[in-house]
Formats: C-alpha cells, structure tokens, sequence
C-alpha cells in the first residue's frame, strides 16, 4: 500500500535529491500520477491512529511514517484511552484533536514551477503525470507518493497537494521549504483550539493528559483544565496536578504543548 520507510529521503531532499538524473532527459525523472481533487475526500483517522500519528512525529524524522509501527501503537493508545475513561467517566468525553489535514502540505511555489503545474492540471479530467521539468521537485514528489491536487490558487501560486496518510507532514514541509523553486511549505493547519488527549510512554507506562478548553476557543481558547492519569497496564492512577508537575514526563509533555 505504502512505500517502505524512507529513512533516508530527508537528508536527499535537504540536499537536491538530484540523484545522478541528467538535466538533459527530463524523462528519467520520476514524476508521480495524480488527480485533481474533485468529489474526492481524505481518509479518517480514528482518535487513536491521530495520537499515535502525534507521538511518533516527535520521535521520528523520517519523511514517512511506518505503516505497521503506526498501527501497532494505535492499537495500544486505543486500549489506555479506554481503560482511562472506563476508570474515570468524567473525561470520556475529551478527545484527541487533529491539528491539521493528515497527508497535505500546502507549497507556495514560484512563478516557474507554478506555471508547469498549472499548466499541467488546469484541463485534466482524470490522471495526469506531474512531471513539471523541476527535477528535485519531480523528484521528491513521487518519492512521497504525491497522489491528489485538493486545490489550486493561481492568484497566490499556491497549491494544496496530498500523498497519503503516513506523510509526516512537519519533516516533509521541511524538504519541500529547501527545494529550489519553493517559497514555503506548511501543513494545512486547521484554525482554532480545543479540548485535546496527549499521552507519552515512559519505562512501560503512559503518563496521559487529557485537557478541557472552553471560552472562544475559534481564536484560541480562553479557559482550561487539566486531568492527568498514569497507566500501567491495567491499573489507572489520577495524579493531582501538583505531584503531576514534579514528574518530567508530565512536565515536559504540558510545556511542549504550551498548556498552562
């Protein structure tokens, strides 16, 4: 279904991904089959794989997320989260919160490799080869699986593009950003706030937090409460809040995510 991981393809991308193609036979560059989104829809994520999606992007630099490492870890955030709710009902009903589209990137491109994109797609009507004569981008693209066009902006030459739902969409921006010909690349972030779930699992055991927001939450939440759990196998601990913070896993977890 997905390529294997590409451990490897950031530090390629970072530097050309030039990979011996001769600028002379544009063919040899490999360019990936996309579509232009129309009826088309993302995949969804349960609540589990967009926690397990969260954690591994901390750990893991790779430009794609292993399949079978993902699904493992969901599986196993899917049994703390219920074994957390079945002990403590209050916070069943706070869930883990996407922060952004899974699989899309939105590339800001110059005038040049906008164009060949543009010009590429704007009369398709079905599967189109994305080989826009930008070797790194040709490149790059079909190594991540670049599968759908969501949506072009041709006023701000900007396109919103997706590969699948294993891209680890902070490390591949990062790629793209270093490409000759790009001007940005970011996630398609959603906006606002909320109640969120995170968890990180230290020497056998998951330290979970699950945060209540509320008060304007569109432009960032004004209002929050924190509930903080330790699961060890079957056997959940609520900690209150001052002994949680004299823990480092729970600490540092609250700092990286700017709770308060």
């Amino acid at each position: 279904m997905i390529a294997p991981r590409l451990a490897a393809c950031c530090a390629l991308a970072l530097s050309g991904c030039s990979d011996s193609i001769d600028p002379e036979a544009p063919d040899e560059v490999p360019a990936p089959v996309v579509v232009l989104a129309d009826a088309w829809e993302p995949p969804t994520l349960t609540e589990a794989e967009i926690l397990a999606d969260r954690l591994l992007r901390r750990e893991d630099g790779s430009l794609l997320l292993d399949v079978v490492e993902r699904s493992e870890l969901a599986d196993e955030l899917a049994a703390v989260l219920s074994r957390v709710r079945n002990a403590y009902p209050a916070v069943a009903d706070v869930a883990a919160r996407a922060e952004y589209a899974f699989g899309e990137l939105i590339l800001g491109l110059e005038p040049r490799l906008f164009e060949a994109v543009f010009t590429l797609l704007e009369d398709s009507t079905g599967s189109v080869v994305l080989r826009t004569g930008h070797a790194d981008f040709d490149s790059l693209n079909a190594r991540l699986g670049l599968s759908v066009v969501v949506q072009i902006f041709q006023f701000s030459g900007t396109v919103i593009v997706y590969f699948n739902e294993y891209l680890n969409v902070a490390a591949a921006a990062r790629a793209y950003a270093a490409l000759e010909g790009v001007e940005y690349a970011e996630s398609n972030a959603y906006v606002g706030d909320g109640s969120d779930i995170d968890a990180v699992e230290s020497e056998g055991r998951w330290y979970v937090i699950a945060r209540r927001a509320w008060g304007d939450c569109p432009a960032g939440c004004i209002n929050e409460t924190l509930d903080f759990f330790i699961v060890d196998g079957d056997d959940v601990e609520r900690v209150e809040r001052t002994q949680a913070m004299e823990r480092t896993e729970f600490r540092d977890l609250v700092m990286s995510r700017g709770w308060n």
